[in-house]
């Protein structure tokens, strides 16, 4: 696993389990359809970016075949490793620094706007930064790459609330570490995220019983 990795956290598609705030409001079927549509849009973006992706699931281990095509680049499904978002992510970019990566950029699925540019030029710009952040508008972040193992940017933080991206970078220049920012996106996570990306023609997902 030499070179640069991208990995990717995805949650098993279990109704209940996915885009629980968004299922409060449309409904477990419903809401486990958009994951479904954000997955395919993420994995649309990955195809262009030649690099090793590492897909890491939340509960078990899917069929390969059920996971349909990232691209040409090797491909590795592994389980996600910890108590919170933290150190899960932690945990992964460990692995991948101690197999032998030498950039690492992770990124979610919730995030309709991330494309495959995003992603290219987060590594472009990791090449002479120790940290890329991609800001979402939520106040966490769509995106996160390192050039070396770095720990303490997953220690201390309280997730899923809006101070993950501002506590993060605070972090990081307290430490004098040397940041590179993508522009910031939105994330999905309410029905008043899903209507503005229908609006805006960002994401089409099949309606249950439609």
């Amino acid at each position: 696993m030499k070179g640069p990795i991208l990995h990717v956290f995805l949650k098993n598609p279990i109704p209940g389990k996915v885009k629980t705030r968004l299922a409060k409001e449309i409904g477990e079927e419903a809401a486990l359809e958009v994951y479904q549509a954000l997955v395919e849009k993420t994995r649309d973006a990955c195809k262009e970016v030649d690099v090793t992706k590492v897909l890491w699931f939340d509960s078990y281990l899917p069929n390969p075949s059920d996971l349909g095509s990232w691209g040409h680049s090797p491909l590795h499904i592994r389980l996600q490793q910890g108590k919170d978002l933290g150190e899960k992510m932690r945990n992964a970019f460990q692995y991948s620094f101690q197999n032998g990566a030498t950039l690492s950029v992770l990124i979610g699925s919730d995030c309709p706007e991330l494309d495959a540019l995003h992603i290219k030029e987060a590594f472009r710009i990791l090449e002479n930064k120790d940290v890329i952040l991609g800001p979402a508008k939520d106040g966490g972040y769509y995106l996160v790459g390192l050039q070396s193992d770095t720990p303490e940017l997953f220690q201390g933080i309280e997730w899923s609330t809006e101070t993950v991206f501002s506590r993060s970078l605070e972090k990081m220049q307290w430490a004098r570490k040397q940041v590179g920012l993508l522009p910031v996106l939105s994330d999905l996570d309410e029905a008043k995220d899903l209507e503005y990306f229908e609006s805006k023609g960002v994401l089409d997902w099949k309606k249950p019983n439609a």
